[in-house]
């Protein structure tokens, strides 16, 4: 009687262990792929909402490769999950001048993630804060 509470102990942990891990590698293959920009909402002062073209989109490549085309810019970077609820942008530009210039790291928030749509929001900027409506 004593050795079944010990081993019904360690296939429960082992359960939990091994449901927590499926989760989180589902859903890093969730965020990666291309991701249409549906609308890009500004909160500031004034709230601001640019709809997307449909040429615009996020796409988040399987080796941490960013690369955002929005209305006739585009843009490249790289992105790291924090876990499944935020996402580390770096995006990398280059200036008029030819000299490329690397963004500090922003962390984005996620929200409302499925396999067809997906939410970021910045960080608080002292201009405002804005969020990225994303779907598939």
């Amino acid at each position: 009687m004593k050795i079944k509470y010990p081993l019904l102990i360690i296939a429960c942990l082992l359960f939990c262990l091994s449901a927590c891990k499926k989760d989180g590698s589902t859903n890093a293959s969730i965020v990666a792929g291309k991701w249409n920009i549906l609308k890009t909402v500004y909160h500031n002062a004034k709230d601001t909402t640019i709809n997307g073209l449909a040429t615009d989109y996020y796409d988040f490549g399987s080796n941490g490769a960013l690369t955002i085309q929005d209305h006739q810019e585009n843009i490249t970077g790289n992105y790291s999950l924090n876990g499944t609820k935020s996402v580390g942008i770096n995006i990398y530009t280059v200036d008029g001048h030819g000299f490329g210039v690397t963004t500090p790291p922003a962390v984005y928030t996620i929200s409302n993630l499925s396999s067809h749509r997906l939410t970021l929001t910045s960080p608080p900027y002292p201009a405002g804060q804005y969020v990225i409506y994303l779907s598939r």
